[in-house]
């Protein structure tokens, strides 16, 4: 079983706490988002568990905690976002120099076969231009070299909870002309400094560029790693390719704040209500609830809810 933590909020930021004590205790509550009165209790024994993969805008918190992760026998990987975006579009994303140095620190403790980098989305407006992108993906570039396996982008889908009316950032979707810019010079940079591209949830085709469609959570990284996964796909999203994997976040718990983002602005973390203790990291089990297991590979393979 591959599981995420977490695309519905930033666990390794906010919930570094409530997720080391549930691999201690070996075991974590899920709401079905989809499913409200259903819970899944999720095994996360080592016997269970062939990856955990972490997606994250600041693993700081997280680190401390890689060797009792791996002590306990437990295989992670990192995906972490690195944009050239200010205050306006993540307002609060600590300083992209300190996330950059964590990744270096990652690479460092667990090997840069583990460690993405995600360049996600990509966002163009009256500012953000092909020619602003390429400068920035340049420098990001040389700071991402040697430190990560590869780099992941896509561009960013309005999806119907976007712009939020509380954003001032003018947010569209991308034209064909500037993703076929965006994808040749990414192309021709990433290659420079040795890093390979993945292009998630692609709507337009770059193969003239030498880009390919890949999952986030794609085979060819599992393959490289060793990690085993059932070759469906998970389908979050038109054109995922993402292999099935069981997502242990809730919405709503995340306080970076970015204005593209669709899993909510941490308003939850806000009401309290976020117990770092608890078996379930958002709320409770209440009367009406149904808890489903999902134990181990001896259950049909796990897929997203």
């Amino acid at each position: 079983m591959i599981v995420c933590a977490s695309r519905r909020t930033d666990v390794p930021a906010f919930h570094s706490e409530w997720m080391m004590g549930r691999l201690r205790a070996g075991r974590a509550l899920v709401r079905n988002p989809a499913r409200p009165g259903v819970v899944h209790r999720v095994d996360l024994s080592p016997e269970a568990v062939d990856l955990i993969v972490f997606i994250t805008k600041d693993p700081r918190p997280m680190i401390p905690h890689l060797g009792e992760i791996e002590d306990m026998g437990l295989k992670c990987q990192f995906q972490v976002t690195l944009t050239p975006y200010g205050r306006g579009v993540e307002p609060g994303v600590p300083p992209k120099a300190d996330i950059a140095d964590s990744v270096g620190e990652l690479s460092r403790a667990i090997g840069r076969e583990r460690v993405v980098w995600r360049y996600d989305p990509v966002i163009f407006n009256r500012e953000l231009t092909p020619a602003y992108h390429a400068r920035k993906f340049e420098t990001l570039c040389g700071e991402m070299e040697g430190r990560v396996s590869r780099c992941a982008f896509s561009f960013l889908d309005m999806y119907g909870k976007l712009p939020d009316p509380r954003c001032s950032a003018e947010l569209r979707s991308a034209r064909a002309e500037e993703m076929d810019a965006f994808g040749e010079a990414a192309s021709e940079i990433a290659s420079r400094h040795g890093i390979r591209l993945g292009y998630c949830c692609a709507e337009r085709d770059l193969s003239a560029f030498g880009i390919e469609p890949a999952g986030c959570i794609g085979e060819g990284d599992l393959a490289s790693l060793g990690v085993p996964f059932d070759g469906r796909m998970s389908g979050i999203r038109k054109g995922c390719k993402c292999v099935r994997n069981v997502d242990i976040g809730a919405y709503g718990t995340c306080s970076h704040g970015c204005a593209y983002c669709y899993a909510g602005r941490g308003e939850k973390m806000r009401e309290g209500v976020c117990d770092p203790r608890g078996e379930m990291l958002l709320g409770a089990l209440g009367e009406g609830d149904r808890v489903s297991p999902l134990r181990s590979r001896a259950v049909a393979r796990l897929g997203d809810f």
